[in-house]
């Protein structure tokens, strides 16, 4: 019987990635390694040196680049040095501080009218890491910082400023309490989801009514900001309360926007969800927290007259066709799948988002709503990757064929988030494009948030999540360019008595 060739031993010869040392490629054109160099023009500070030569004193000449070894310096007028020559009492000095000192020698000389030199140390080498650290860190950045602290105290209100610090003890005491109730469940009943929601409900019940009061009395005072409070207020709020908002997925997200901009499809998502995410209750209680804020139950709620325009439509005794603008999650849509008892017609939704993950994740989640439901629903999703300006200005070619071919001759447009980040201009101009994909009889109903001191402060202030809040006359005014004038207009409140929506319906022709 013949044993197996063993395995082959490791060559020497080749580096720890296994590539042999013998085929490893050198530079392509710079062959001469120099040492990293840092030049003081790009770092914005102001070095100088000064040494001896024999019994002559060089004072203050100027610092043209650092290395780790050496000095570029040039004078005001030629020196008396050559290449070799030996200086003593080497002292550079960086913003004033001393940071090297020791001797070194000339190697680059001045040649005719050239006042550039070099001096390469002899001795320890230089810190550039220390160099970068003095310019950057605390030349520039703690500067900045100090200088944008003293701001905050001259120009922010005492008592403002101690509101938002009295919220943040309060979302301190918050963790602390909740920390505390964590590690005394030894058997860990905390993560169940109902369990999480029982717990974070009794300890909003107690807790809120204190933030809700300190949070409405900042809004009051922001109020009577000037541009220059409100830039500072934005500043100092989301520094100290994101210290602890950032627990929170859906907090974190509208702060960090990795979608581009806040209330992306996964935040409206995180909002209308059953189950509270978090790795322990105080992150739990973060994210009940948000979706308890009045505007957190309004999003909720809003979802609920979207389902309820798109049943009106489906209930037609006809097949019909719906558009849904800036998709999101499609939480209603889902809803209406699952709660609908039988799709008597076919019913065709165009999905339209500007953001891919949105339709990827939206499609998915439609798409196993019907699955589940065993019968086949005659249901159709299409998918739009579409931005609000390819539907008001579409470019000639593809994007037109497009809206005339894909987009006209709907039921039902509908929109629940999107008019929140759009100004009045442009919100007139998208509802009246909007009004004309319209069949005869169809319906154009586009919700907005109204402006609430307990949510939109911590939106603004808190997370960064700056929204356009309109009045019932604004609302109204985005019908302003319909022509010829709807069969219906009005705008109506949700139950929550925060969320206006513009209700328009073309006449039958």
């Amino acid at each position: 019987m013949t044993s197996p060739d063993p395995s082959p031993l490791p060559n020497p010869a080749a580096n720890p990635n296994g590539v042999l040392h013998a085929d490893l490629q050198g530079a392509v054109n710079l062959f001469r390694f120099r040492p990293e160099r840092l030049s003081v023009s790009a770092l914005e500070f102001d070095s100088t040196c000064s040494f001896r030569v024999g019994s002559k004193v060089y004072e203050d000449l100027q610092v043209v680049d650092v290395s780790g070894t050496g000095l570029g310096l040039q004078s005001e007028a030629p020196l008396d040095l050559d290449e070799e020559s030996k200086v003593e009492d080497v002292r550079f000095r960086h913003r004033g501080r001393l940071v090297w000192t020791g001797k070194a020698r000339v190697v680059y000389p001045q040649n005719g009218n050239q006042l550039r030199f070099g001096i390469r140390f002899l001795g320890a080498p230089l810190s550039l890491q220390e160099i970068r650290f003095r310019a950057d860190f605390v030349e520039q950045r703690l500067g900045h910082a100090l200088e944008r602290l003293r701001s905050y105290e001259d120009i922010l209100a005492p008592e403002w400023r101690a509101g938002v610090i009295h919220l943040h003890q309060l979302l301190l005491e918050a963790k602390a309490l909740l920390d505390s109730q964590q590690s005394h469940d030894t058997e860990g009943r905390w993560r169940e989801p109902e369990q999480s929601t029982r717990l974070c409900e009794a300890f909003l019940e107690r807790w809120g009514p204190e933030f809700r009061r300190v949070t409405e009395e900042l809004d009051a005072l922001t109020g009577k900001f000037d541009d220059r409070q409100v830039e500072l207020g934005l500043m100092f709020a989301q520094g100290i309360l994101m210290q602890e908002f950032r627990h929170c997925e859906m907090m974190r997200r509208a702060y960090d926007k990795p979608q581009g901009y806040a209330g992306d499809y996964r935040i409206m998502e995180l909002g209308q969800t059953d189950v509270l995410e978090g790795e322990t209750l105080y992150h739990r209680f973060l994210h009940f927290l948000s979706q308890q804020f009045s505007l957190g139950q309004t999003i909720q709620a809003r979802a609920h007259n979207a389902q309820d325009a798109a049943a009106e439509a489906i209930a037609l005794d006809r097949p019909v066709r719906i558009l849904c603008l800036a998709s999101g999650p499609g939480v209603e849509l889902r809803r209406l799948i699952r709660e609908t008892p039988e799709f008597k017609h076919r019913v065709e939704i165009l999905l339209v988002d500007q953001d891919e993950d949105s339709l990827r994740s939206c499609l998915d989640q439609l798409n196993r709503a019907c699955g589940e439901r065993g019968d086949n629903p005659p249901v159709e999703f299409h998918c739009l990757h579409f931005s609000l300006r390819q539907i008001i200005a579409p470019k000639r070619g593809a994007e037109q064929e497009l809206v005339k071919t894909v987009l006209s001759g709907v039921d039902l447009v509908y929109s629940m988030g999107l008019f929140d980040y759009l100004l009045q201009p442009l919100a007139r101009r998208t509802v009246s494009s909007l009004y004309n994909l319209l069949n005869p009889g169809g319906r154009i109903f586009i919700g907005n948030l109204m402006r609430v001191p307990d949510s939109t402060w911590i939106m603004e202030y808190g997370v960064a999540w700056h929204l356009v809040y309109r009045t019932e006359e604004e609302m109204m005014d985005l019908g302003a360019g319909i022509s010829p004038a709807p069969d219906s207009m009005r705008v109506e409140h949700d139950n929550t008595g925060h969320c206006l929506f513009f209700d328009a319906r073309r006449g039958e022709e």
